[in-house]
């Protein structure tokens, strides 16, 4: 039997124990049809990824399979957090003709946008804002999204400003947009928020035995489409560094310390303590095998700031530190338990190589960017300053989407990316505050996401953009001022002595299921 196959089997036998496992806890929030769906689009995707050898043959029928049967769902948005995380996001360019050499790069990540954001995008009824809570957010996201645009135009050719124009608003425009504007309700919400958390829950059930048997599963997947990459196994500390299908030991851990803060509230609605516990022990142990510093770091600073943000913030902080304290003395008591204490942040003593790095890639970067203040440079890398931090791989890694940010679009583009998270947390802070008095569930969801964005905030300091990473900051950042949205619509609804839930335009719970 070849690797290739057994990395199936495994893969296949996990997820279908997650979905078994997970089944009535998620059916109680979400409904047992909707769930059955997702975990039939989930399956039929996973099938597609390991058994079509063929990439644009996979693109094809993966996504008619996925749109099929989800056909039934309203909250479109669901399905794209669903498959978000379904498969490495690595893609191949549409060949061209007549003279061009390419049109645009397609990732599976590129066609599930198309196929379930983009219809959604420009649909009027399911775009219309329901409050004009988020004005400030919207004008930078959309200052942002223009300076990005403008800024292509400093192509070397007319098809390479065509087509990076069109790479730009697909990759940033439907993922702000759709998800500040579609949700309608707190049903929603939990729906979107199921649907990204579920993933999350199989790969990191998957990335455990990945890292214990020093096997990635899904690199397979990518030889046969595109053949041997260069950067498929990080090994730390002898330990290998895990990621199941993300395809990066920190995009990996980000993407797990970000379903830590969704589970922070859906998990907490109406899971028992059985299902809390293996919800919450699956997600920290697949931050924990990413041997990823930036996300250990940011998973502590979500959970700290949903703790210290909480009505009842000494107890919560109690159990907190009984529970980390118990939990670091296990993992101690495991095979890896003193390999992984070496690499923590602060206190181990395995992190001098990669410090020193990121020390001078600040030093560097912060003087190439000073050349281009306002608007930045295409060619940065080609700087001598960041040529001197070429490593043995061949690259120059800025491991800072800030400095990523700043060297590409100046200090200009810096302030307006900032401007769109620091009003989003605005907007979800208050939010946060009036739902404590009407709807605590909503409070809770407006609680888990302000921690959230903060931990991203904090963990993509450590790593550049690239992968899916900017897909769910951005998607998060739209999903706060949502929230924010309906807690002011729903204040302002009970202030008129209306009712106080807001229905979607298709009531989401009932659905003519095939």
């Amino acid at each position: 039997m070849s690797s290739h196959l057994k990395a199936f089997i495994v893969v296949f036998i996990v997820s279908a124990a997650v979905l078994f496992f997970f089944r009535k806890p998620f059916a109680e929030l979400v409904s047992g049809k909707r769930y059955d769906m997702w975990r039939n689009v989930w399956i039929a995707v996973t099938v597609c990824v390991f058994l079509i050898p063929n990439y644009w043959l996979f693109i094809l029928l993966a996504g008619m399979g996925a749109l099929a049967l989800s056909w039934a769902e309203p909250v479109k948005p669901s399905v794209f957090f669903l498959l978000l995380f379904s498969v490495p996001a690595i893609g191949a360019a549409i060949p061209g003709f007549a003279g061009i050499n390419k049109f645009v790069d397609v990732t599976p990540q590129t066609a599930y946008t198309l196929l379930f954001l983009m219809p959604a995008m420009f649909a009027a009824t399911h775009m219309k804002k329901l409050s004009r809570v988020g004005g400030g957010a919207d004008l930078f996201f959309l200052l942002w999204l223009v300076l990005q645009i403008v800024l292509c135009l400093r192509g070397p050719t007319f098809t390479h400003i065509l087509r990076t124009m069109i790479e730009e608003f697909i990759v940033l425009a439907p993922f702000y947009y759709v998800f500040s504007r579609y949700p309608k309700s707190l049903s929603d919400i939990r729906i979107m928020s199921g649907a990204y958390l579920l993933p999350v829950l199989i790969l990191s059930a998957i990335s455990i035995p990945e890292f214990i048997r020093s096997w990635h599963f899904y690199t397979s997947v990518t030889t046969g489409w595109f053949g041997q990459l260069p950067f498929t196994y990080t090994i730390r500390e002898g330990l290998l560094r895990a990621y199941a299908s993300v395809f990066d030991p920190i995009a990996w851990g980000y993407v797990a310390m970000t379903g830590v803060g969704v589970g922070l509230a859906f998990m907490n609605e109406r899971f028992s303590l059985l299902y809390k516990s293996a919800g919450f022990a699956l997600l920290m142990a697949g931050v924990l095998v990413s041997l990823s510093r930036g996300p250990w770091v940011g998973v502590v600073v979500t959970i700290a700031v949903f703790v210290l943000i909480s009505p009842k913030t000494t107890l919560r902080m109690a159990q907190l530190g009984s529970v980390s304290l118990i939990a670091g003395l296990m993992s101690l008591a495991t095979p890896y338990g003193q390999k992984i204490l070496g690499l923590l942040p602060f206190i181990g003593d395995n992190a001098g190589d990669t410090i020193s790095y990121r020390q001078r890639l600040l030093d560097a970067a912060g003087e190439v960017m000073m050349e281009s203040p306002l608007f930045g440079s295409s060619e940065y890398l080609q700087h001598p300053k960041l040529q001197a931090l070429r490593q043995g791989q061949g690259i120059i890694d800025i491991v800072n989407s800030y400095l990523q940010v700043g060297l590409k679009s100046g200090f200009v583009g810096l302030v307006l990316f900032l401007g769109v998270f620091a009003c989003a947390l605005l907007a979800l802070r208050k939010a946060m505050r009036s739902a404590r008095r009407h709807d605590p569930t909503l409070a809770l969801y407006c609680r888990a996401y302000f921690a959230t964005l903060i931990g991203i905030l904090v963990t993509i300091f450590t790593t550049s953009s690239v992968f899916q990473i900017p897909m769910v900051y951005w998607c998060f950042a739209g999903v706060a001022i949502a929230l924010a949205r309906i807690e002011k619509h729903q204040s302002t609804q009970e202030d008129s002595s209306l009712p106080a839930e807001v229905k979607t335009t298709i009531n989401s719970d009932q659905f003519a299921w095939k």
